[in-house]
């Protein structure tokens, strides 16, 4: 009996634990596309006509300019993602995403592109900025991309340079993709089912209101109203 209850306890605990990272996934969708709905600036063409999603997709590069010129340029030869957006740093690209008003439920990855010979600090300067980018927009994906390998929590992956890095930021950005994708639609659904119960309780309001108006109306020996729902007082 022990082991049966424990085993119920623990699927509780399961289920609570997977509503708290639905809850706090669809609060960080939220607050992003809120943001992102601010600005006042025109956001530059992104890439549409995904598989993945039916959203707008945004690619944008941080780092030296001959760095993500040479990335831009790979991204090109894609299929999906052939539009991007470089800046020279964090505070830039921060500069830029503060003002720039976006579509509805668009998706945003931002690539950092460490130097082949940066310093540790020097990353971790643009790093600290990209953390504020993410205090504002939590559903912004981020991927470094250095010459060794350095974790941090600010960046969702982590590719190291190597002769296969593109191929593993392209996988990357499409699982991070998909994963958004997935969250829109598990926040329209949750949207939808609250719609649809306004919907419904206003729907039966209205038919008791129209069923009691008509009731008084009628002056007949035994009223009803016209749905003959709800009884009518007799003089």
């Amino acid at each position: 009996m022990a082991k049966k209850k424990g085993s119920k306890d623990r699927s509780y605990e399961l289920k609570k634990l997977k509503a708290e990272c639905v809850a706090e996934e669809n609060s960080r969708y939220i607050k992003s596309q809120n943001k992102r709905k601010l600005g006042s600036g025109e956001a530059p063409a992104g890439n549409t006509g995904l598989k993945a999603t039916k959203s707008e997709v945004f690619i944008f590069l941080v780092g030296q300019e001959e760095s993500t010129k040479n990335i831009q340029e790979q991204f090109k030869t894609t299929r999906s993602y052939k539009k991007t957006k470089s800046f020279t740093d964090a505070e830039s690209a921060k500069n830029f995403l503060d003002v720039t008003k976006f579509p509805k439920n668009s998706i945003i990855t931002m690539i950092l592109v460490a130097p082949d010979f940066a310093k540790e600090e020097d990353i971790q300067s643009e790093l600290d900025v990209i953390a504020k980018i993410k205090e504002e927009d939590p559903s912004l994906d981020v991927i470094l991309l250095s010459a060794s390998s350095i974790y941090t929590s600010v960046a969702d992956f982590t590719v190291q340079k190597a002769s296969d890095a593109f191929g593993k930021i392209v996988t990357n950005i499409t699982w991070a993709i998909r994963e958004q994708d997935r969250i829109r639609r598990q926040v329209e659904s949750k949207q939808f089912i609250k719609i649809a119960i306004i919907v419904f309780f206003v729907f039966f309001i209205l038919i008791f209101a129209i069923d009691f108006i008509t009731g008084m109306m009628d002056t007949s020996p035994n009223p009803s109203g016209i749905f003959n729902i709800l009884p009518i007082p007799h003089e």
